[in-house]
């Protein structure tokens, strides 16, 4: 009988799995549509705060303003991507220049006449081909934030009638009370983990951007931009937050100097938030064990890709929440718990 169940569970996870990787291009902007949804819910409720003559604004009023913040935000990061994608690109024959003296100066530092490995990148305009070419890949994951609002929209249409459907889902008062429990906790620890993670991100954001002001990197708005995106992917965003910046010092200016501060101020911003700072506050917001942490980044980053990597985190919460609720699956809520413990 066991044998039966845990082969059942095996076909059904590897279905799944199959499922999400076929259904990406509708699935993913749905999954994004309901994390945005509670985002929007989060700040509603936050803004309840705010009195005009001792009472609190009216519920659609806070919605409204909630969306239009949301997307404001929106149009801000598309607009500042698309307007900075277009500079790299005008400026990858420049790039490419100075990278092949940087390299030319290191080939002669080592005794040698050329680096093989890196001229391959100058053949042909290789190299500002594949700047192009990841350039084109970033304007269409920004042309899908399309699909994404068309979701949200009926989404938050949707959610006034959303009671009434677990009403009539589960007729029985104590498992709907039970249902509603889950949900309540679910949307709690994903706009803890959110609130958090936007603290910390923004910190380190903000120390690196007074870096690359300083020190006069190229594009100084965009790569604080994409540090603050890379933040939300565990253990590899901070690293990546490092790299790109410091990669594009190298290749925009004619002497070492500009690159080793850069990397060393960057690395020093990300240390303190990510080493020191963060896991005080994240570790006392989320029950969930580092290692599970890493394992869903690579299983997600599997699936959905980048994407899949920022929604990892909130994804495996969600998955611990609902295998704390049944018997069967317990065991793994567990050991997926960094402390063994589970506020059910």
């Amino acid at each position: 009988m066991k044998v039966l169940i845990v082969a059942s569970a095996a076909t059904l996870t590897a279905l799944i799995t199959y499922l999400m990787v076929v259904g990406e291009p509708i699935l993913l902007p749905l999954v994004i549509a309901v994390f945005a949804s509670y985002l929007i819910n989060a700040l509603t409720a936050a803004s309840r705060a705010i009195r005009i003559g001792g009472k609190s604004l009216p519920a659609g009023l806070r919605l409204s303003a909630a969306i239009m913040m949301i997307l404001l935000l929106s149009w801000f990061v598309v607009d500042l991507v698309v307007a900075n994608v277009g500079d790299v690109v005008a400026r990858a024959p420049v790039y490419e220049h100075n990278l092949r003296e940087v390299t030319n100066r290191a080939a002669a530092w080592i005794g040698a006449e050329e680096l093989t490995v890196v001229r391959s990148l100058f053949e042909g305009g290789r190299l500002t081909s594949m700047i192009r070419n990841s350039a084109d890949g970033l304007m269409r994951v920004v042309a899908s934030i399309g699909t994404v609002v068309v979701y949200l929209v009926f989404l938050l249409l949707e959610q006034h009638g959303f009671n009434k459907k677990i009403a009539a889902l589960f007729p029985d008062s104590a498992r709907e009370a039970s249902v509603h429990r889950v949900l309540q906790r679910i949307g709690r620890e994903i706009q803890t983990y959110v609130w958090l993670k936007t603290l910390t991100s923004l910190l380190a954001t903000f120390g690196s951007y007074v870096v690359m002001k300083v020190v006069g990197v190229d594009l100084a708005e965009f790569w604080a931009l994409l540090i603050f995106a890379l933040n939300f992917i565990p253990y590899i965003g901070a690293s990546l937050g490092v790299i790109f910046p410091t990669t594009l010092a190298l290749i925009q200016f004619d002497t070492l100097r500009p690159f080793v501060v850069t990397a060393l101020a960057l690395a020093v911003v990300q240390f303190s938030v990510g080493n020191i700072l963060e896991p005080r506050l994240i570790g006392k917001g989320l029950n969930l064990s580092p290692v599970v942490m890493l394992l869903g980044l690579a299983v997600w980053g599997t699936i959905w890709g980048i994407v899949g990597m920022f929604l990892a985190v909130p994804l495996m919460v969600v998955s611990m929440i609902v295998f704390s609720q049944f018997e069967t699956t317990r065991p793994i809520a567990v050991l997926m718990s960094a402390d063994g413990e589970l506020r059910i």
